[in-house]
């Protein structure tokens, strides 16, 4: 089966949230928050952004789901996103909004890929 304009802008939907939630991570990073030289959550957020591009397979998305999933859970367990409104600076601000709304695309738009409907492709020999 193909993919079908719904599941394939689906796709790249998710690729972006979990990219702007990744850009959001470094954001912070530059703005001063202490985080690992490479932070974890960096590394699988852009690590399922890729596996989402490379592999056309109709369940690679739930690994974004999954990931930006525990990006989300991370986010607000660990109080960072107090980070949205008292934030000590304009980075720590502007990063926790990029990190928070790239989780929430990333995880809407992955479970839209994986539920949305495929396009049939027909076979070479059928209809002749």
């Amino acid at each position: 089966m193909a993919i079908n304009g719904v599941a394939a802008t689906a796709r790249w939907t998710t690729v972006g949230g979990l990219l702007v939630c990744a850009l959001g991570i470094l954001v912070l990073r530059f703005s001063g928050v202490a985080m690992p030289p490479v932070p974890p959550a960096l590394v699988l957020l852009v690590g399922a952004a890729v596996l989402i591009t490379a592999v056309g397979r109709r369940w690679v998305p739930v690994v974004g789901v999954l990931v930006a999933a525990a990006e989300a859970a991370g986010f607000v367990l660990t109080g960072a996103a107090a980070g949205l409104f008292g934030a000590e600076s304009a980075g720590i601000a502007v990063g926790s909004w990029l990190r928070g709304v790239g989780v929430a695309v990333a995880v809407v738009a992955g479970v839209v890929a994986v539920c949305a409907p495929r396009a049939e492709v027909p076979s070479a020999g059928a209809g002749a």
